[in-house]
């Protein structure tokens, strides 16, 4: 076991040990042996059946593991690692999902591979290499890579952090007030995205889920009432951020609470409520955000829309008299055929067996779109990974659900599906430790919260990574600087608890 972590918040120096604890948990024989394994046995029988059935047995495996995963690392403080998070999301994006569409898409007679337009095998092929890039992440990221927390850490959340929290909330409602945020993030304009914007969809993920610790550990009244508010106001921003990033939150906060101590064991009715009332929130919201995203807009406002403007049109159709219907209808729908991601991964990496693949070109161009033009005046401005799938292999997509694997799939078909996502973990934690050695605890918590939430979608790209890497690193020393301001000056002893 190693010594209690000691430093200075107040000062920039950080002490020669970890800042969350050096007591890290040891490699797990489940995780570095015993999942990969099931893993890979899965993906050769889903590979070597190639039909529906192999296809449905890789989903049924993905999930199992995945749920249990998730469920260890939220409710069992499992180490966080994010090579473990990538599998996660991935098993359960991929083959979670496309359960999800098995068991509630009506079809009638016809099999999934039929309903969707894929020739026989290719959904099976496609699990297969989920299965078999997860497998890789569990062996490799168990035995290489370090936890982020050490076992005995325990967050303490300070008035500094009660700040930047209340702060962030005041910050959002002023970002869609000045236009800076609209409907799912940032706003755009000709290829410019709002840096403002951007700062505070950034801060957003880690204050949201620090929110609820906030309000449910206050001491004081004035500290109750000022994180319920914030809580309140973050929450419910819920409606205009979509579905995804109220599940992806609350994951989040469920961590957040784990790090604060919190006993999930012993109390089944206290987490049940708990637990209820996120799945509101989640439902309610969601209903909302489909709402504002199908209500019709005026030519006027329909390449520019704002938040009120939508309001506006989705409060038609509430007067209308059939708001609800029409947004449960539309929810249902969405949610039916919207989680079944794995059919452009699937047609792709089959695309790419057979045909010459784009040859890092994918990732080149991704991650070019993500350098500042005044670092790279003729970068790819309006690149698209569907352009290239299209242009490379003769389909004709529009908007499809990209992620480490599709890029990984189109550069090098397979073995880049295999190897992707271990680079990308590498280069990922390669960055966080650096940042480890400059930051603070408080920056460096916020940076761990955001990378820890871009891992959890499994719809995130290439593009969407190396702009969380730049975003990290200039927001993370942003957060550093507003730190040394008189009203952030720190001014206690780090003592194994963060505040």
């Amino acid at each position: 076991m190693g010594a209690e972590p000691q430093a200075d918040l107040s000062t920039y120096r950080v002490a020669p040990i970890r800042l969350f604890g050096d007591d890290l948990a040891p490699p797990r024989p489940l995780y570095f042996m015993y999942f990969p394994a099931v893993l890979i046995l899965a993906g050769a029988l889903s590979w070597t059946i190639g039909n529906d059935d192999g296809f449905a047995f890789g989903c049924v495996a993905a999930t199992v593991i995945s749920v249990y995963t998730l469920w260890q690392w939220l409710f069992r403080r499992a180490p966080t690692r994010f090579s473990t998070l990538l599998a996660m999301s991935l098993l359960l994006g991929y083959g979670g999902g496309a359960l999800n569409t098995w068991l509630t898409l009506p079809r009638g007679p016809l099999a999934l591979s039929e309903v969707m337009g894929l020739g026989r095998g290719v959904l099976a092929r496609g699990i297969a290499a989920v299965l078999f890039s997860s497998a890789l992440l569990y062996f490799f990221g168990e035995i290489f890579e370090k936890p982020l927390f050490g076992q005995s850490f325990r967050l303490q959340i300070d008035s500094t952090m009660r700040s930047l929290i209340n702060l962030s909330a005041v910050g959002m409602l002023l970002g869609y007030a000045a236009h800076a945020l609209v409907i799912e993030g940032p706003a755009s304009k000709s290829g410019h995205v709002s840096i403002p914007g951007l700062f505070i969809d950034w801060i957003y993920g880690p204050a949201v889920a620090l929110s609820i610790p906030a309000f449910l550990t206050a001491k004081t009244g004035r500290e109750r009432v000022l994180a319920g508010l914030s809580s309140i106001v973050l929450l419910l921003l819920f409606a205009v951020l979509g579905r995804r990033v109220a599940v992806y939150s609350t994951v989040l906060i469920l961590f957040a609470l784990g790090l604060t101590g919190y006993a999930w064991r012993g109390k089944a009715i206290r987490n049940a409520i708990l637990i209820g009332f996120f799945g509101a929130i989640i439902a309610a919201c969601g209903l909302v955000f489909m709402l504002l995203r199908i209500s019709p807009l005026s030519r006027a406002n329909i390449r520019s829309p704002t938040i009120a403007t939508r309001v506006a049109a989705a409060n038609k159709l509430v007067k209308r008299g059939d708001a609800l219907a029409v947004a449960v209808a539309a929810t249902r729908q969405n949610v039916q055929r919207r989680t079944f991601v794995i059919a452009f991964l699937a047609n792709v990496l089959d695309a790419a067996s057979t045909r010459t693949p784009a040859l890092g070109r994918d990732a080149e161009d991704m991650i070019d779109s993500t350098i500042p033009r005044a670092i790279d005046p003729n970068k790819v401005r309006f690149f698209t990974e569907e352009g290239l799938v299209d242009q490379q292999f003769g389909f004709g997509y529009g908007d499809e659900a990209n992620s480490v694997l599709t890029g990984g799939a189109t550069d090098f078909g397979l073995m880049g599906v295999l190897i992707y996502p271990l680079i990308l973990i590498v280069v990922v934690r390669a960055v966080y430790e650096f940042l480890a050695m400059w930051l603070m605890p408080i920056p460096l918590l916020i940076v761990s919260l955001s990378l820890i939430g871009a891992f959890l979608p499994t719809e995130a790209t290439l593009s969407a990574y190396s702009a969380g890497i730049r975003n990290e690193i200039i927001f993370g020393i942003i957060i550093q600087i507003l730190l040394f301001l008189p009203r952030f000056r720190l001014r206690q002893q780090y003592t194994g608890r963060l505040g």
